[in-house]
């Protein structure tokens, strides 16, 4: 087997399965505050999204805390849409599980997936933003504030207009 250079393995992977974007580590209580919207990623022109996930660093409270992923679009000015329904509670979700996207409806419940280190792809994908538009993807926690924990977010898209990206917002 041919032993590629790293940065030829990343490009590769790019052309497969999608470019991915993390966050940095977040602490639950600034991320999930209970009641709120929380931005994880700017997006830039129209994407196709792959995957989307908050992935447990830390053990998360025991607190009762739901969440539901958005998309907030600035430029052209439209309201916020919500990308899915609320997940069950994520009460002491244990390191290495994940909320994630299901892509099937946007009123499908994100997942919160039964196994550490181990999701299923998503059922479908979702294409967000529009030729030189702008706008927001974020998380909405509801029911209760996480008190405890951290978490990474991640995202796998496809640009789909010229120059499209998606990056990071924290």
């Amino acid at each position: 087997m041919a032993n590629y250079n790293p940065s030829t393995r990343e490009r590769v992977a790019d052309i497969n399965r999608g470019i991915v974007v993390a966050t940095s580590t977040l602490n639950n209580t600034t991320a999930m505050p209970g009641n709120a919207d929380y931005d994880l990623f700017n997006v830039y022109g129209r994407v196709r999204v792959l995957s989307l996930d908050i992935e447990a660093i830390t053990a998360w409270s025991n607190d009762a805390t739901t969440l539901k992923f958005t998309f907030d679009p600035s430029t052209p000015a439209i309201s916020e849409v919500s990308i899915s329904a609320a997940s069950t509670t994520v009460a002491q979700l244990g390191i290495g599980r994940r909320v994630r996207l299901d892509g099937t409806a946007l009123n499908t419940a994100a997942v919160i997936d039964a196994n550490a280190a181990v999701s299923l792809k998503a059922s479908g994908y979702l294409e967000l933003g529009c030729y030189d538009g702008v706008g927001a993807i974020g998380v909405t926690s509801a029911a209760a504030a996480q008190t405890s924990g951290t978490c990474k977010a991640t995202i796998t898209y496809v640009p789909i207009t010229p120059g499209a990206y998606v990056e990071a917002a924290v």
